[in-house]
């Protein structure tokens, strides 16, 4: 059972749609969401009110009666290093961002998840991967064992980063691909979908 704190929505876009049915799953009433652009979608989740600017929705709660999740997907290094700001932001004004995981996320008891984390549908996080503050594992990746996932970092649907890897803050890994053993993706760095890195 969830407390009555207010829970915060960044974005209304395209992934933030994951997010909400992750939060809905969880037992998370979405009481607010920050978009310039009205998301009449959101309505069963709560007939949440908007707010257009992260200053108003900032002075509208008080820290401590508020949760805030990012919703803002990133498809590339550009849009997950504002993404992360926008995190930051809200953490340093005091609200707690908790990880959140899909029920069908698999995370070894070893691994460690940060806060502001999102692992949607069927992501494999492997014992003592590590999975930093506001990075995105998307629907059915696979994080293996001890691979690190940098501040902001987006793997995306489908991706495998397996044993050892480095994936750097706001990196992003394209869909479906495999990142090799040992391999380390700079700070920013892309991935291209489909391709294999070493």
């Amino acid at each position: 059972m969830q407390d009555d704190r207010a829970n915060l929505l960044i974005g209304a876009g395209g992934h933030a749609a994951g997010v909400v049915d992750v939060l809905a799953r969880s037992g998370y009433r979405l009481s607010a969401y920050v978009d310039a652009v009205r998301a009449d979608w959101l309505s069963p989740y709560g007939d949440p009110v908007q707010y257009e600017d992260d200053a108003a929705a900032i002075a509208a709660f008080g820290a401590a009666t508020a949760r805030v999740f990012v919703g803002l997907g990133g498809v590339s290094p550009r849009a997950l290093k504002r993404r992360l700001e926008i995190f930051y932001r809200y953490e340093a004004a005091g609200f707690d961002a908790p990880k959140i995981c899909h029920p069908d996320t698999t995370i070894a008891a070893s691994a460690a998840v940060e806060s502001g984390a999102t692992l949607l549908a069927r992501a494999v996080v492997q014992p003592f991967a590590e999975i930093g503050k506001g990075a995105i594992v998307n629907t059915g990746a696979i994080v293996e064992h001890h691979a690190t996932i940098g501040a902001g970092a987006h793997i995306a649907p489908g991706a495998v980063v397996l044993g050892g890897a480095s994936i750097g803050d706001c990196a992003l890994v394209g869909a479906n691909a495999v990142v090799l053993p040992q391999a380390v993706v700079a700070d920013g760095d892309v991935v291209p979908a489909g391709a294999r890195f070493q």
